[in-house]
């Protein structure tokens, strides 16, 4: 093959420089095989594409050829398979590249929507008595333990939760609450558990703020979700700080990392955590209760340190130290007292509401227990049933436990005492609360999804739903109960 040194090479070469054949030429090149000084040296022009055998402006070397049959008779058959398995090879790397790219082109970006769970859990009680005046019998505890009540559905709950962002994490928690309320015949209400987002300031989430309608971080059971406690209710006199446990405020929480993760493990281990609030929790809230109207310009203030401490031998303990302040409007209607119809009356600014709290926990590793105690001040009706005023209140409980694991499932085997003497400020005229009750049960979860309790109750409580003008005041109920409880979790 000869040419000018100003000749233009055509784009048809013939058979002597077959495009397959030039690949592995030049492939040979790039692999370091011989080829002969009688060689045609090649030019592109940058500009025209078009390719020379003489060198000349925007003419670029491309490299030596010579003729195709002596070429490729001096490469060994054995180096020519070689080059051609790399060829191919390298066509290959070259698609599966270009295909990489073109799916990165086209695949959707990430939503947040991906981010966000929905999950749920529903409660079906059974309360049965079996001795004393159950007829009178009554807590704000649950709805269904009252006179001529048995099935009920307790909770049915539904949340939806997720992080928006790295930044922002939100949780939604609607609930189907039964209830026998009077005149209505099926019982229960839709309404808002919780609806709030966290804010965090730092990549670990080590720091954030809660905002919106959320659980007030008092206590150890307050903040343990119904979903998890083994007793079929929380404890009077630590639950009465805040009856549906909620409020509308902002919190400020923080823990370090590894922490939060092992208020997370807490719980998803079965040992009955409370879940991640913080090792500090503060923030202020309105006072009034969950879906209550505030009737007052003064906002409650609450502080919460704890700490799980993990011992060598891998045991859990947590304790901590809790309080809140405020002044709450109570609610109050006409009763009769000696007789004559009365009205209480209180300071419309609202009362002096406050508490300070101790929690200690040993987590079931099998053996534990679990203790709370609170001392404080809150509006309750004076002695003479004609006013309501802040008076002292004190109670907690103590509860043992102890977790078993075969192959017939978890149980969780428990007795739990609990004492309290003081107001019940979310019930109509805040009456004055006496009540000693002891729970005897087990839980057994044959399966995670699914949870059955049963419990022996002997309770010594105030029914304070009733006023009773012929003992002119609320009547002390005692009485015996057997309770069952199924939860499914979805």
């Amino acid at each position: 093959m000869q040419a000018s040194k100003s000749s233009v090479v055509k784009p048809n070469l013939g058979s002597r420089l077959r495009p397959t054949t030039l690949s592995v030429v030049l492939l040979a090149l790039l692999g370091g095989a011989t080829i002969p000084a009688q060689a045609i040296q090649m030019y592109v022009d940058t500009q025209t594409q078009q390719v020379f055998t003489s060198p000349g402006i925007n003419r670029v070397k491309l490299s030596e050829f010579e003729e195709v049959n002596e070429a490729l008779g001096k490469i060994p058959p054995e180096e020519l398979k070689t080059l051609e398995t790399r060829l191919r090879q390298k066509k290959k790397k070259e698609e599966l590249k270009a295909a990489q790219e073109l799916t990165a082109t086209f695949k959707p970006k990430e939503s947040w929507t991906d981010r966000i769970s929905l999950r749920g859990y529903s409660q079906l009680r059974y309360n049965q008595p079996i001795s004393g005046d159950s007829a009178n019998l009554a807590s704000p505890g649950d709805k269904f333990i009252s006179n001529n009540q048995s099935f009920g559905v307790r909770r049915a709950r539904i949340i939806l939760s997720g992080d928006v962002s790295d930044h922002l994490y939100v949780y939604i928690q609607p609930e189907f609450n039964s209830g026998p309320d009077a005149g209505d015949l099926q019982g229960g209400k839709l309404q808002i558990r919780d609806f709030y987002s966290d804010i965090s300031f730092d990549d670990k989430k080590e720091y954030r703020i809660r905002a919106g309608i959320s659980k007030v971080p008092y206590g150890f059971e307050i903040l343990q979700s119904s979903q998890n406690r083994i007793a079929m209710d929380r404890a009077d006199a630590v639950n009465i700080a805040s009856r549906d446990e909620r409020d509308m405020g902002a919190i400020f929480y923080w823990a370090p990392a590894h922490i939060r993760d092992r208020f997370r493990d807490l719980v998803r281990s079965g040992l009955k955590g409370s879940g991640d609030y913080g090792v500090l929790g503060l923030g202020v809230y309105n006072g009034q209760g969950l879906n209550r109207v505030e009737l007052n310009d003064n906002l409650h203030t609450v502080a919460r340190l704890t700490y799980p401490f993990k011992f060598d031998n891998g045991q859990f303990f947590e304790a901590g130290i809790s309080a809140f302040t405020g002044k709450y409007v109570p609610k109050s209607s006409q009763i009769s007292v000696g007789g004559v119809n009365v009205t209480p009356t209180f300071d419309s600014r609202g009362l002096r509401d406050e508490r300070v709290g101790v929690h200690a926990v040993l987590y079931p590793q099998p053996f534990g227990l679990q203790s709370e105690w609170n001392w404080g001040n809150s509006p309750q009706l004076t002695p003479d049933r004609k006013r309501i005023a802040s008076t002292s209140l004190n109670g907690g409980y103590v509860q043992a436990m102890y977790k078993l694991d075969n192959a017939y499932g978890s149980w969780m085997p428990f007795i739990k005492w609990q004492k309290y003497d003081g107001s019940e400020k979310f019930s109509t005229n805040a009456p004055r609360s006496q009540l000693r009750e002891i729970d005897v049960g087990v839980e057994w979860l044959p399966m995670p999804e699914l949870e059955l309790t049963l419990v022996y109750a002997n309770m010594d409580r105030t029914n304070v739903g009733t006023f009773v003008p012929s003992l002119n005041g609320y009547r002390q109920v005692k009485a015996d109960m057997l309770r069952a409880q199924l939860q499914w979790n979805f």
